[in-house]
């Protein structure tokens, strides 16, 4: 460590080597015990900054979730352009929520971190997953314009497009998990990325074929149920 001095105030800076892969358990252990000392008055006179990688770290969050946003926001307007409507997108953004189910519990079972390499795979699942969603109810709305009730575009939908909407998901998958098998120390970062995707990508893949429909199904009863109150007011 060495002395020196920060606008005018004395300032101590302690490095440190982290010798673990997960960063981010090592940075909550610091604040928890900077903030156990400040608890017990022993650092009453002392301001406590982390810099280093807990600062990049932060940085890199920040930004990451940022993009995350951007990208969803990126992805409904994208959507609102190709279905001309503002509700169907949105059913398609409840298939977002499903990756999630799927990407926590792969880190767990593997004991992988959180990191900056996880939220990338966050950040690539947002594009991969909608797709098995518009693929799905792309066909549903041809089939309702050719005057299919809904109910019956529905199944005949999950029926055709099943195949393929799995077909792609399992190749995805396959071609991943040697990134998150991880043999080796230095590809730790990428087997983040691929674990979460292929958790992601499960869930979201078989969670589609069935919260997708029933979404889309409950919204447009509820479009159907809005637009029988307007005719009964206008007669």
């Amino acid at each position: 460590s060495s002395i020196t001095r920060i606008d005018q105030a004395l300032a101590a800076n302690v490095t440190g080597e982290i010798a673990v892969a997960d960063t981010g358990a090592v940075n909550t252990a610091v604040k928890t015990a900077v903030t156990e000392l400040q608890d017990a008055g022993k650092l009453s006179k002392v301001d406590v900054r982390l810099a280093g990688v807990t600062e990049q770290q932060n940085e890199s969050f920040s930004g990451l979730f940022t993009a995350m946003a951007v990208a969803i926001l990126l992805v409904y307007l994208t959507m609102v352009l190709v279905f001309n409507s503002l509700v169907d997108p949105l059913v398609i953004m409840f298939s977002l929520p499903l990756a999630v189910i799927g990407a926590f519990p792969a880190l767990l079972i593997t004991d992988r971190p959180i990191g900056i390499s996880a939220l990338i795979g966050f950040l690539m699942l947002i594009g991969i997953v909608v797709t098995n969603a518009i693929v799905l109810l792309d066909r549903v709305e041809q089939l309702r314009h050719e005057g299919v009730p809904t109910k019956d575009a529905l199944l005949r939908a999950g029926a055709t497009r099943v195949r393929p909407i799995l077909m792609t998901a399992v190749a995805t998958i396959l071609a991943l998990v040697p990134l998150a098998a991880g043999p080796s120390e230095g590809s730790i970062i990428a087997a983040e990325l691929g674990t979460v995707v292929i958790g992601g990508l499960l869930s979201s893949t078989l969670l589609t074929l069935l919260v997708v429909p029933v979404v889309y199904s409950l919204v447009d009863g509820l479009k159907e149920s809005l637009s029988r109150g307007k005719r009964v007011k206008a007669a």
